[in-house]
Formats: C-alpha cells, sequence, structure tokens
C-alpha cells in the first residue's frame, strides 16, 4: 500500500491510519466516502495529479449516504408452480446441473425464445403442425446478451449505453481534446488512454407469459456497469456487471421500475489488491418469478473483473493483476437462501482460461491456470483451495512450453488440454484434495478446444486437426475435429473415434461457446454448427503453399455417437438458400443453436426454426423469423 502523509495541526499523519486494512487479500467494507476516494488515490498505480497548488485534492469529509437496499424477499408467490406436462426436450447445455446459463434460444417444451435481430420471438414449436410465431419483443436501442425462461417468466439481459464522459478507462494520458477546465488533470504515470469512454448500464427485463401472444412486462432492473455475467438457480436470476470507479464521482447504482437508488459506500467491499485502475464489480440477484421483488445487491471494488464460475451456492469472481506478478485473485460470494453474501478471497498463480478452467466439489474449489510465458516458461498448473480460499493443493509445471487449450473436471478428476505441435489430454486424480496427481497422458494430432462429458468414462473433444511443421517446430491448424476419448483406464487414455470435417478455415462456435453444442446421452445424440471451408467447385488453382479454400456449406451437422460405433455423421440441415452462398455477410442464415422436443429436432438461425425427423431427419416444417 502506497503512503499519503496528511499535515494536521499536531504534525504529520499517515492517511493509511483512516483506511479499515483487510487480511491478505480477504475483503472488507469501507467506513466512508472519504475512505472509499482515499483507497482509489492509494491503490491506484496511476496517482492522479489534479493540478492544483498543493498536490493531491481529497474529497469533502462528509457525504450524505442514501437509504439502504433491500436485504430480503417476500414470500414467493404461486407463479413458481410447475406449467402443465411437457414432452421430453433438450435445455441448455450447462457447465452445472441446476446452473442455468444465460443463452440466445430456450425452450420450455412447447415454446422456442430466440433471440434474433436484436429482439426476443417467441414461437409456438410443438406439436409442429401448428408451429407458428406469435409474438415478438423488443428492447428499443438495447443488445441483448441473452434470456432466461423459468415457469410463466421471461427475463431478458440487455446493455445500453447510457451517456459519454471524459474519463480514464485505465491508467492512461490525459484526454485528447479535453476541456480546458480539465487540462491539468495529468496522470503521473503514462499508458494507454481513451479520449472518449462510454459508460453502460446492464437490465434485466421480466415478462408475464400468461399470454404468449402478448407478454406483460413485470420488472425492469438496470445496474451500472458492462455486462459480466448471469445466471439463473431456480427462480433467482444473479447478474454481475463491472463499471468504471472514478475519483470523486458517483457511486453505483441501480434502477428498479424508474426509482434510482444508490449503492450505499458502507455496502461496498475493498480488499488489498492495487491495480492500474478499479472497477465497481456489482452482484444483483432478483426473483424473476415473484411479483414486486426486491432484488438484493452487493458491489466489489475490485481491479478487472473477469470470468465467473457459479455453482449451486456460490459465485465466483476471478480478479487478474496486471502488475507484473501474473496471478489472480478469486473471490467467494455466497447466494445460499436467495442472500448474497461475501465470504472469503485467495491467490493463485497464473491465469485461468475460462469458466470451465474452475470447478467447486465438496467444499474445494479447483482451478487450472496458465502464465504468459514472458518471465518463465509457460506451462499449466492445477490448484485446490478450501473454502477460505486459500490453497491446499497444487500440481505445478504441466506441459511445460505448451499453450493450454481446454479443461473439464468431472467428479475427483481434471481432464486438460495442452497444445504445441501435438494435443497431450491429461487425466488428473484429485480424490487427495492436498495432493493432484498426474495419472495418465494421451498425445493425439490437433487439439480439442472443449471437453463435453459422454459418460463417467468417455470424453468427447471439440477442436482443430493440425499439420505438423516440423521447420517451424509448430503446427497449422486444418479443419474441425471431434474426438471421442476413453478415459476407464486413467493411466492409459484411449483415443477410440474421430471425425474430421473441411480444410483450413473450417470453424464452429462450439470450439468457444458449450452453448451451441447439443448432446443427449440418452439418444447418443450430439448436434453442433459447423462452417466448412473447401475447395470451391470452380476455383481457379491457386499456387501457393496451401490451397485455396472457401466457405462452401454451413449448417447443423448430426452426429451419432457411442463407445461402440465411434463418431457417425447423420447428416446436416441448412438454412441457407440454395440460390444464397455461404458468407458471413449473410449470417442470419448461420446456424447457431440446436434442440430437441419430443422427436422433431429444431435447428435454429436468425432468419428461420427448422424442424426435422430426429428419426430420419426428414424435413417436418419451418417457422420464418423475419
Amino acid at each position: 500500500m502506497g503512503l499519503l502523509i496528511v499535515l494536521t495541526i499536531g504534525g504529520i499523519l499517515p492517511v493509511a491510519t483512516f483506511l479499515t486494512v483487510p487480511s491478505a487479500h480477504g475483503m472488507v467494507r469501507f467506513n466512508s466516502y472519504l475512505e472509499l476516494q482515499r483507497f482509489l488515490l492509494l491503490e491506484s498505480s496511476c496517482r492522479y495529479d489534479y493540478g492544483t497548488s498543493s498536490g493531491w485534492v481529497l474529497p469533502e469529509t462528509s457525504r450524505a449516504l442514501p437509504a439502504a437496499l433491500s436485504t430480503g424477499y417476500a414470500a414467493s408467490s404461486a407463479d413458481s408452480a410447475p406449467v402443465n406436462a411437457v414432452p421430453s426436450h433438450s435445455e441448455t447445455n450447462n457447465q452445472v446441473s441446476g446452473v442455468d446459463e444465460l443463452d440466445t434460444v430456450k425452450s420450455d417444451g412447447q415454446y422456442i425464445y430466440t433471440v434474433t435481430n436484436n429482439t426476443v420471438a417467441i414461437v409456438d414449436a410443438y406439436p409442429v403442425n401448428n408451429a407458428q410465431l406469435v409474438s415478438r419483443l423488443s428492447v428499443g436501442n438495447q443488445s441483448i446478451d441473452g434470456i432466461f425462461v423459468s415457469g410463466r417468466r421471461l427475463s431478458i439481459v440487455t446493455e445500453a449505453p447510457r451517456n459519454f464522459y471524459y474519463g480514464y478507462a485505465s491508467c492512461g494520458g490525459p484526454l485528447i481534446f479535453a476541456p480546458s477546465s480539465q487540462a491539468g488533470m495529468v496522470p503521473q504515470c503514462m499508458g494507454c488512454y481513451n479520449r472518449w469512454v462510454p459508460e453502460q448500464n446492464t437490465s434485466v427485463i421480466v415478462y408475464d407469459l400468461t399470454n404468449h401472444s402478448g407478454p406483460t412486462l413485470q420488472t425492469t432492473l438496470t445496474v451500472n456497469g458492462t455486462f459480466v455475467g448471469s445466471r439463473r438457480i431456480g427462480d433467482m436470476v444473479y447478474l454481475v456487471s463491472s463499471g468504471p470507479a472514478r475519483y470523486n464521482d458517483t457511486l453505483p447504482a441501480m434502477v428498479l421500475n424508474g426509482q434510482r437508488t444508490e449503492i450505499p459506500v458502507t455496502q461496498i467491499y475493498h480488499s488489498d489488491v492495487g491495480d492500474k485502475a478499479f472497477s465497481y464489480t456489482t452482484v444483483v440477484a432478483l426473483n424473476m418469478i415473484q411479483d414486486n421483488a426486491s432484488p438484493i445487491v452487493q458491489s466489489y471494488l475490485l481491479g478487472t473483473s473477469s470470468t465467473i464460475y457459479v455453482s449451486l451456492t456460490n459465485i465466483f469472481l476471478t480478479q487478474p493483476v496486471w502488475d507484473g506478478s501474473g496471478e489472480t485473485v478469486i473471490h467467494r460470494v455466497s447466494v445460499m437462501d436467495s442472500k448474497i453474501n461475501y465470504e472469503a478471497s485467495g491467490v493463485v498463480p497464473g491465469h485461468a482460461l475460462n469458466q470451465f478452467s474452475m470447478d467447486e466439489d465438496n467444499g474445494h474449489f479447483r482451478v487450472v491456470t496458465s502464465n504468459n510465458g514472458f518471465s518463465v516458461s509457460m506451462a499449466t498448473s492445477v490448484y485446490v483451495l478450501d473454502m477460505s480460499m486459500k490453497i491446499i493443493g497444487a500440481l505445478d509445471g504441466i506441459s511445460p512450453g505448451e499453450t493450454f487449450h481446454a479443461a473439464r473436471f468431472m467428479g475427483d478428476r481434471a481432464y486438460l488440454v495442452t497444445f504445441k505441435r501435438t494435443d497431450p489430454l491429461f487425466v488428473i486424480d484429485l480424490k487427495d484434495p492436498a495432493k493432484p496427481t498426474l495419472l495418465g497422458q494421451l498425445n493425439v494430432t490437433g487439439v480439442s478446444d472443449y471437453l463435453q462429458p459422454y459418460d463417467g468414462s468417455h470424453l468427447i473433444g471439440i477442436g482443430k486437426s493440425a499439420q505438423n511443421v516440423a521447420w517451424e517446430n509448430a503446427a497449422l491448424f486444418m479443419g474441425l475435429k471431434i474426438s471421442l476419448f476413453d478415459v476407464t483406464d486413467p493411466h492409459r487414455p484411449t483415443d477410440l473415434s474421430d471425425f474430421t470435417i473441411g480444410e483450413r478455415g473450417t470453424n464452429s462456435p462450439a470450439l468457444t461457446d458449450q452453448k451451441a453444442v447439443l448432446f443427449e446421452k440418452s439418444l447418443n445424440l450430439l448436434v453442433i454448427p459447423i462452417e466448412v471451408w473447401g475447395q470451391p467447385p470452380a476455383s481457379v488453382p491457386y499456387e501457393g503453399y496451401y490451397p485455396y479454400s472457401q466457405a462452401i456449406s454451413e449448417g447443423a451437422y448430426v452426429f451419432h455417437v457411442s463407445p461402440e460405433h465411434g463418431i457417425v455423421l447423420i447428416g446436416a440441415i441448412s438454412h441457407f438458400p440454395n440460390e444464397v452462398p455461404v458468407d458471413q455477410a449473410v449470417s442470419a442464415y448461420y446456424v447457431m443453436r440446436s434442440l430437441y422436443i419430443g422427436n422433431v429436432l429444431y435447428t435454429i438461425s436468425g432468419a428461420v426454426v427448422k424442424m426435422n425427423s430426429l428419426v430420419d431427419l426428414s424435413p417436418l416444417g419451418s417457422v420464418d423469423l423475419a
């Protein structure tokens, strides 16, 4: 912590004396607005000089605090009762069972709700002979991040710029073209800067679906900051946003149905982690079923809020520290019993890749990180923390020199994928949390970017095939590759089956978004959207090192997957009309999601919902979304 000296009548006094000092990386609440402002001045690596003769300018010592926000909920309403029985149907491919992830397509077994052209289209989808578009919801100039559906309620999560201000998005130089009144606001360290910084807000908009042809608006909740993540657990929607924390500025706030409430400074937490700049990370919970629900909110003054992991009882916030240490601070926030409570913080070396790098199991938090390889050799490590966020076990230095691509935790095992010229699949034993152990390793060509559990002893890998370029000690990614791995013997994992399609450039949203994957073990069904690149029929020969290729097809590719028969392509469903070439310029025809209801497979693009038989993929109809 830096030290600021204040001159008093009796002598000098360090400002740190006034600050509530947390334990190592733990978080405590501010006692006053003055304490928050001093924290911003002391802990940021950019110290701002506002051009006065005395240097530092502290805020006024008093500030009226707004009324506290709600800390509880009224009793749940009867709306949470289940709707009429519906046929078997798929749900979002969530990481954690019981924790629903925000997505652009949802289904309740009769209706399909899909985000298209920045609206939410509601399709009466089952049975297929009555399929039709029944209504469409618009959110104006906001951008839709995704939706949740629970019972008779639909929640839409949106983002929208609120206004523009002169300020610093991070550590940086003075603003170009800033008003003359701000000319003296020059940081003491130089770096990146922004002339105009858009200030955004994030909203949860809840509609009642009693009448699907005319949904009615129930609740609108808006909080400061950009969208970080959101989950639904039961009837509760949890939203995480992050907005800039600026010296001598307003506190984060929320607006519920038009009524604005500023978050009291005494409800804002902070830790001892310094950073280039700070932001308010806000966690808010809203009961989407209950009428007139009062949201619960907590705000944390952190550096950069990154990937979140959510279990049934906790939200884990990750905060990469960009001070050269290459560490990540992890904050645990409990969400049990419809309450939000900060619990603990800890730190691990390296940075997490994505949400699948993290997992909670039997009172332990497991995380896979990799370093950047700038000051030390690039490597991947596994850490096990207890619920007080203290490291109790570690396996360091896995696959030195290789890039970390994928992870999946399954009970007391973790499966990791790294890559340089081949794809090592590592099997890690986590039965003893204090002693993570490497059990086995499988080297195959290509790489898996996403690992989908098939059952307790098999994994599906979705990634890229690769060509070895020996003279560069590297590999060149080529087409899309799907693999079925057998990990029954963790010491000797095997590759049971592979399917490769397309040439260099072939891609799929499933590589980076598991919600694009439809997998149903009981049907041995795997469906993923793929854009296939290859030689066009009338292409001109290309004399370069690699053959000329372009997008030649796109659609939902349907596979039968089993240990007995491997990966078998059943067929593909395209939304492109015959006369329209595959091109991102007409992205409305790109299939982004698929689901099933009963014995019908639905594929969804921005333009249409297509319906095909799950038995033989024969067409059953379509619904135009335009």
